[in-house]
Order: structure tokens, then C-alpha cells, then sequence
């Protein structure tokens, strides 16, 4: 907590049908309320597969059959429709965010005002052709809830899934939350010249309401774990079908190797399965796992944003001493440090530049550091090419760095993005796009437009300035990262400073120069 910035933690352990471990720290108690973010898309996947089992619902229909005329234009000829399980599954084509409601949109407006504003978009890749992560897809399969039921969404989940589950602490609404047992929380907002400022997170009602609304705690959200473990039976009632559950847990599409199940992102924990998600709303990082095999889960939540690589490892951790705890063996150990002298480390000094995400590189008491694309990050070597990297947003994640014939260091990767080292000489912007550069949008989460080795940078949500691709003056493409596949159109009035910005289909204003 104190290596990271994080003033309050809540932690849940379950194992089978109890909760075997629960406590708060620093500004957060057992019982305090946090947003879990993206955990939310869980309850709702499991309110859709609820009228699935009751026939009221098919996830290969075509979504208009539900709600027709909702749906954004489909450019692409002769595309099968987007149906139910792509909604839920991220391979609807749809855009991340809707014009209205949308991460950047404080206004509050409802779940029906946000959906209605899906008209004015276009689908951005024929539907079930690509995974791309999207609010708007479980927003809709939300709505698509409510018509089926016949009961407003927060209505719904409160009868049907969260009171049967003794979930009373939770609501997806800030109204009901009780101010006092409210967490407070914080941001790392970006600055607009290169910093970043602490600031408390605002608090208020996102328009994607079953995609990142619901306000729970720890224990709760551990009520849900010791339901995944009793193969979907709650203690006020079955919730699911154990077979249903088991489908939710698949890969999606049925028999293929992917990353989502229905609602449920998978990931491997040493020799098992695990499904969960993790989520990051306004302030608040949340980690929730669970091992279907071994019946055991966890869930970390934290007030500070985009901390996510911390509540994961915490929640892998979790798991370990959990799996321990039950007679499994345990993890094989970490590969051990190595010291490199001030000299060998002064090789990986430098600016690097991937396809989406700039590089510094710089020694620091003795010590290799990095500054990802804003994000501050330790390297600690492994070996003589091989470090591994801690920060916010990634956990033990491994560094390899790359030489050519001369044995110079030309670059190394990190996860997906390989970073390849920029030259001395700086290439400057052209000066058409000065009148670009500044701040948009809200206060707590700028759109920042600077610019780095001769390309423009957005900084989106906080997190990365993410590298543009001019398509032409004014439309530029964002790289692979949070918004794949969308553009930044920059919308020139006369002279001097562009006032305004169309960000993935979001009317963002300058707030600054």
C-alpha cells in the first residue's frame, strides 16, 4: 500500500461455501462500500444466462429481434448480426463507449438515454470477427434484460441475484449507499504537461450502468464466490444452473481458445483454470478470482485508481496461500535477482518507441527505471537481458531486450508491444497539428494531446499516452490499447486552437492550452 500510493484495502478469501478470510486496511474497514467496476459485467452476464434458462432470452438470436432499432449501422455487407453472446463476449463490433453516458460523460443520463444514442454510431468490425473490449455490448444485454423481465434492471438484480445471494450491502445505484460506509477514493489525474496530480474521485451514477455501476463490498462480492463454488446454488435459493454456470466458464465461441467467457474473463493460475474480472472505475481497482477445480476465489478491492496489477497480485497471492492451505503444492519460486553494475544497466538507458506507447529509460539509484508512456515502472533484472517489471498496471511482467550484431541494445518488449530505441535526432510534429496540443474533456480524466518523437500522443482515462496515426489532417487512429480500432477527430472551428474533439465517438471540450 505504501509502495503504490493505496490508502485502503478490503480483502475476501473464500473457500467452498465460506468466507474464510475478510478484513479492511488503511482508510478502508471490512465493511466499507467501493465500486468494483467491470465485476459488474459478471452479475449482469448471470441475470442474461438467468432468462436463458427460462427461455426468455437466446444468446444466438439476433439482438434485434429484443430491441430493434437500437442497434448502431452496420456498414459491412452481408455480416452475420450481432447477437446476444457477442455482447457478452466483446465480439459485437461495437464501439468501447456510446456518445451519451459514455467514461467521459458525468452527466448521469440512464441507462435508456445512453442506449438511445447507440443510433449515431457505426459498428467498427464485422460482428464475432474480433475480441475487442466494449462498455456499450453489456449495457445492451442489460436493457435486453429489462425487456425480457418486465423489471427495471437495478429492480431485477436486486430480487433476482443479490438478495438471494445476502448481498445487502450492494447497489447499483449511489443513492442507495449509505454515505458513511462509501470509501473515498483517488486518482492519479493527469496534468496536462507531463505530470500528474492526486486528486479525491468524484462520485457519481455511469450511464453504462450493467457494464461498471454496482457499488458492493468485499464480503459481499464473496457471497457471489461461495456461489460460483456451490455450482450456482445461493443460500436464499439456486441462482443458476450448475450446467449454465459451467457454460459461462467455457471459452467463447463454444470449443475455441479464448480469453472471455460469458461475462467471465479466463486466465490460467499454474495448472488450473481461472475465470473473474477485474475492474477500474473513478478511483477505485478491484481483482475478483476464482478457481472452478480447486472451489476456492478471492476478491481485492482498493481506492486508487488503475492499480489493477496490484490487487492482481494480491489476489494470485490469495490464491496461492489458499491452494496451499488445502495440501496443493505450491508455486515454483521466483527466479532470483542479479546485480548489474552501473555500467551494464547505462546499455538499456534511452527513449523507446513501440506502436502505441513511448519509453524512457533511466538509472535511478543504482537501479534501472522506466516511465511507460506515463506510467512510472521498476526493472529488475533477472539475467543479463532479462528483467522483470512492476508498476500500476503491470506485475511481474518480463522485459527482454533485444541487441543486434554489434551486441547493441535496439529495443526489448513488454507484453504484446515491442519498443524499438529512438534515435538522438527528435523529429518535431508538423505545425498544422500545434493547434491540437492541450487538454479536453473532464477535469478528473483529460484527453491530453502532446507530442513525443515527432508523433501526437493522446493520454486516455489516466492511464497511457497512446501514439496516433494521422489518416489525414484532422482524423487520426488509436493504436492497439483501451480504444482499438477508434479515431480522434479533431474538430476545427476558424483559427488558433482547436475548441473541440470527437474521441471514439465522444464530443470532448479544451479545458486548457
Amino acid at each position: 500500500m505504501t509502495a503504490w500510493g493505496i490508502g485502503g484495502l478490503a480483502l475476501a478469501l473464500v473457500d467452498g461455501p465460506e468466507t474464510v478470510y475478510a478484513a479492511g486496511f488503511g482508510q478502508a474497514q471490512r465493511q466499507s462500500v467501493f465500486r468494483c467496476g467491470s465485476i459488474s459485467k459478471l452479475f449482469n452476464a448471470v441475470a442474461v444466462v438467468q432468462l436463458v434458462e427460462q427461455g426468455k432470452l437466446d444468446l444466438d438470436a439476433p439482438v434485434d429481434r429484443y430491441a430493434p432499432g437500437l442497434l448502431p449501422v452496420n456498414p459491412f455487407a452481408q455480416s452475420a448480426p450481432v447477437t446476444l453472446r457477442q455482447l457478452l463476449t466483446h465480439r459485437s463490433g461495437m464501439s468501447r463507449e456510446t456518445p451519451v453516458g459514455g467514461y467521459f460523460d458525468h452527466s448521469q443520463p440512464g441507462l435508456a438515454r445512453t442506449l438511445s444514442s447507440l443510433a449515431q454510431t457505426v459498428l467498427l468490425n464485422p460482428p464475432n470477427t474480433k475480441t475487442r473490449y466494449s462498455n456499450v455490448g453489456p449495457s445492451l444485454a442489460g436493457h435486453l434484460v429489462e425487456r425480457a423481465a418486465g423489471l427495471g434492471f437495478e429492480e431485477y438484480q436486486r430480487e433476482r441475484i443479490l438478495a438471494p445471494l445476502g448481498m445487502d450491502h450492494s447497489s447499483w445505484r449511489l443513492e442507495a449507499v449509505p454515505p458513511h460506509q462509501l470509501v473515498p477514493a483517488f486518482m492519479r489525474v493527469a496534468d496536462g504537461r507531463g505530470g500528474f496530480a492526486r486528486r479525491q474521485a468524484p462520485v457519481f451514477n455511469l450511464g453504462a450502468v450493467p457494464a461498471g455501476n454496482l457499488f458492493t463490498t468485499a464480503e459481499d462480492l464473496a457471497r457471489f464466490l461461495s456461489m460460483l463454488a456451490a455450482g450456482g446454488q445461493g443460500p436464499g435459493g439456486r441462482i443458476l444452473k450448475a450446467e449454465s454456470l459451467a457454460r459461462m466458464f467455457a471459452p467463447q465461441p463454444p470449443g475455441a481458445p479464448g480469453a472471455y467467457g460469458l461475462g467471465f474473463v479466463r486466465a490460467d493460475f499454474r495448472e488450473l483454470q481461472a475465470v473473474g474480472h477485474n475492474g477500474a472505475v473513478y478511483g477505485h481497482s478491484a481483482s475478483l478470482l476464482f478457481l472452478p477445480e480447486a472451489k476456492v476465489g478471492v476478491v481485492v478491492l482498493a481506492n486508487e485508481d488503475l492499480v489493477n496489477a496490484r490487487t492482481q497480485k494480491l489476489a494470485q497471492a490469495a490464491l496461492s496461500l489458499l491452494l496451499a492451505a488445502k495440501g496443493r503444492e505450491g508455486p515454483p519460486p521466483a527466479p532470483a535477482p542479479v546485480r548489474l553494475s552501473r555500467n551494464a544497466l547505462a546499455a538499456f538507458r534511452g527513449d523507446y518507441e513501440s506502436e502505441s506507447l513511448w519509453a524512457k529509460l533511466r538509472i535511478r539509484d543504482g537501479h534501472l527505471a522506466a516511465n511507460i508512456s506515463g506510467q512510472p515502472a521498476t526493472l529488475t533484472p533477472l539475467g543479463q537481458g532479462r528483467f522483470v517489471a512492476e508498476s500500476r498496471v503491470n506485475a511481474s511482467a518480463p522485459v527482454d531486450f533485444l541487441r543486434d550484431a554489434a551486441s547493441q541494445v535496439t529495443g526489448f518488449t513488454l507484453g504484446p508491444q515491442e519498443f524499438r530505441r529512438v534515435p538522438s535526432r527528435r523529429d518535431e510534429i508538423p505545425e498544422a497539428w500545434h493547434c491540437y496540443l492541450g487538454s479536453f474533456g473532464p477535469a478528473c480524466i483529460p484527453l491530453v494531446l502532446s507530442q513525443r518523437h515527432g508523433h501526437l500522443y493522446a493520454m486516455t482515462e489516466n492511464l497511457a499516452d497512446y501514439r496516433l496515426t494521422p489518416l489525414n489532417r484532422r482524423v487520426f487512429a488509436f493504436p492497439p490499447g483501451l480504444y482499438a480500432d477508434e479515431h480522434l477527430v479533431f474538430l476545427a472551428e476558424g483559427r488558433g486552437q482547436t475548441p473541440r474533439v470527437d474521441m471514439a465517438n465522444m464530443v470532448l471540450s479544451r479545458v486548457s492550452p
